[in-house]
């Protein structure tokens, strides 16, 4: 029958057991890891087989421009035969296929046959990683370069961003030291995708320029420490509470000799204190991923994680100890990730019943009720009162307008902590919510927008009024249903507005205008476009929503519903790729067309659905669709 190679699916994870045995014990997936890896949209896991009998497999990541190889084994009694060679060509192919740049991997650095085996395919060595598998067991890193880029030779850079001078950053190796402001305007931080990020400003409130390095990391495909996600948890308390329930025999295991009522742990660069605890803060810095940490602790009958909260440079006495471990810290390997729990098919549906114009009325809300009936799920509209409920439900539909400021983040966080199927999950909150992403996510992947900068009071208001020009749209970032969206037609306008959104944002948004009778909204669900509508403009207004209308009213424009086959093509295309650039979630993206060309606003996370409109001729079916989005997903879950 000869070789075969194809997709693993779950009905072969024995076997991947079986090939983890060839690897050293601490570094072998176990069953969970693997089913996480064949169900992933991001991994790719081949098998080969001989006159099929199944001999080897090939696990890849695939990211926008690199792919990673993550593992490759063949089994013992099989290996004198090419199989690994047959594998590892056929992943180049699929590259090269893909327009792929490059791919990487990592070997251990004691086995030179294996290494002098990779540069057989033109694998170079591009760098070292000390202590990557353990103590002592260092890995050699290669690339492979299929198509030459600017990025080719930036191979996982360490970039450390601070936000004031530090003596001490000139100790450090294999470092680039840079200041935020450098990071987030200087073209090669702009473009370059396989930078690592170690943001260690000296805030990471909301909107600060803290805060933006990592958001604007994610939006260019680069891994932040730590990320947005993490920095929201910083500051919602019940998050590190629940996050603590994952680990709590092991808090209670670790403290529970103790005879005092409170205790604080810190982790710096990888250094725990009380030292004796490292491995408690070594599992909490994997859930909580920065550079300066501090764990709270308190006693009631057990012991319980009450707080955590970062540190900065500014809290603590930077020694050439400290500087050791810093470089240490910043050629860490890869943390681990929870596991996903089972599912029972109950749906929360999260409303406010005071909202004026929420995403769903009553009628769409009977509408996904039924829908969500129909499909087996037992549902429950809930309220903001209901947090503490989040762990009795296995799927999550948020429809409220979210805000990462207000508690709809803070319950898909708890929802996402807890294994819930959501929408919306909190990326796509974080990411939406803040157009300063969508910006440079839009600019990263060529998708068509107006003319567009991120300004800062640092940011000359000519050149802004000189590359935009008049009318000029100034967006807060977290703007959204044409609120916190300001035009100004003069100098004269612009200047005072820009003082006042720079009270509440340290960045904005300056886009020029284009004016039109009405936007496409496209709804993107899993990937794939489900509705078409054009909204109009309000009458007398150059907005959908005019919230200022004569009388104090509000008002809205008119919608007219079409088949997703029926919209423009080419703007339907715009929608999917900026969609998929926050997620497989759930969005709504604004489009206009002018001089026949698509120009994507934004994309809206919480898209509505009401009855009348966005389901006007799809009707039932449009619900349907989006609760079989969550039953796959939990039906994918459940297989783990």
């Amino acid at each position: 029958m000869g070789d075969d190679i194809r997709f693993a699916t779950l009905s072969d994870i024995p076997f991947l057991l079986k090939l983890e045995e060839t690897f050293p014990e601490r570094r072998r997936f176990d069953k969970v890891a693997i089913a996480r890896s064949i169900n992933s949209p991001h991994q790719d896991v081949y098998i080969i087989a001989s006159n099929a009998i199944d001999v080897g497999s090939i696990t890849v990541w695939r990211y926008a421009k690199t792919w990673r190889v993550y593992s490759i084994a063949v089994l013992p009694d099989h290996r004198k035969h090419d199989y690994g060679r047959r594998l590892m060509h056929f992943v180049i192919s699929k590259a090269k296929e893909s327009e792929v740049a490059q791919i990487a991997l990592e070997a251990d650095a004691k086995e030179t046959r294996l290494i002098a085996w990779y540069e057989s395919f033109g694998f170079i060595k591009i760098g070292k990683l000390k202590d990557y598998y353990g103590p002592r067991e260092h890995a050699t890193k290669l690339l492979l370069v299929l198509k030459k880029t600017p990025n080719t030779l930036r191979f996982y850079t360490n970039v450390l961003v601070v936000d004031r001078p530090y003596p001490w950053l000139k100790d450090l190796k294999d470092v680039e030291a840079i200041t935020a402001e450098t990071f987030l305007n200087d073209e090669q931080y702009i473009t370059a995708k396989e930078s690592r990020v170690f943001n260690l400003c000296s805030s990471y409130d909301y909107q600060s320029i803290g805060y933006y390095v990592s958001l604007l990391s994610s939006a260019r495909g680069l891994r932040a420490t730590p990320n947005v996600a993490t920095i929201e948890d910083f500051f919602e308390e019940t998050i590190a509470s629940s996050i603590g329930d994952e680990i709590d025999d092991l808090i209670e295991k670790t403290l529970g000799h103790r005879r005092d009522k409170s205790l604080k742990l810190t982790a710096i660069f990888g250094r725990y204190s009380p030292k004796q605890y490292s491995r408690l803060g070594r599992a909490l810095n994997r859930l909580f991923d920065a550079p300066l940490v501090e764990f709270t602790f308190a006693k009631n009958r057990r012991w319980q994680l009450v707080n955590v909260r970062p540190l900065f440079i500014k809290d603590i006495e930077v020694t050439p100890s400290i500087v050791q471990a810093i470089s240490k810290y910043l050629d860490n390997k890869r943390f681990s990730i929870s596991g996903i729990k089972q599912y029972k098919y109950d749906m929360a549906i999260l409303v406010d019943p005071k909202e004026p114009a929420p995403p769903s009325g009553k009628t769409a809300l009977d509408r996904i009720i039924d829908a969500a009936e129909k499909m087996g799920f037992y549902t429950e509209l809930i309220t903001k009162e209901d947090y503490h409920r989040i762990p009795q439900f296995d799927a999550l539909f948020i429809r409220v307008t979210t805000n990462v400021n207000d508690y709809t983040y803070q319950f898909s966080r708890y929802a996402y902590a807890e294994g819930l199927v959501v929408i919306d999950d909190p990326w796509s909150i974080l990411k939406c919510a803040n157009k300063v992403y969508f910006h440079e996510a839009a600019r990263a992947e060529n998708i068509p927008t107006p003319k567009t900068m991120i300004i800062s009071n640092k940011t000359s208001i000519s050149d802004i009024a000189e590359q935009i020009g008049f009318p000029i749209i100034l967006k807060r970032p977290d703007s959204s249903s044409s609120q916190g969206v300001f035009k100004v037609n003069s100098l004269v306008e612009l200047k005072p507005k820009l003082k006042e959104l720079f009270r509440t944002s340290e960045l904005l948004i300056a886009q020029e205008c284009v004016i039109s009778p009405f936007d496409w909204r496209i709804g993107i669900l899993g990937g794939k476009p489900i509705y078409a509508c054009k909204y109009y403009m309000a009458k007398n207004h150059w907005q959908i929503y005019n919230w200022h209308a004569e009388g104090g009213r509000v008002t809205v424009g008119g919608v007219e519903t079409f088949l997703v086959e029926d919209a423009p093509k080419d703007v339907v295309n715009a929608a999917t790729k900026a969609a998929s650039v926050m997620g497989d979630g759930f969005y709504g993206v604004d489009v206009k067309v002018r001089d026949g060309r698509p120009l994507v606003i934004e994309v809206n996370d919480c898209p509505s659905i009401d009855h009348g409109w966005e389901d006007k001729v799809l009707g039932e079916k449009l619900y349907l669709m989006v609760i079989g989005y969550f039953l796959n997903k939990i039906t994918k879950a459940r297989q783990t």
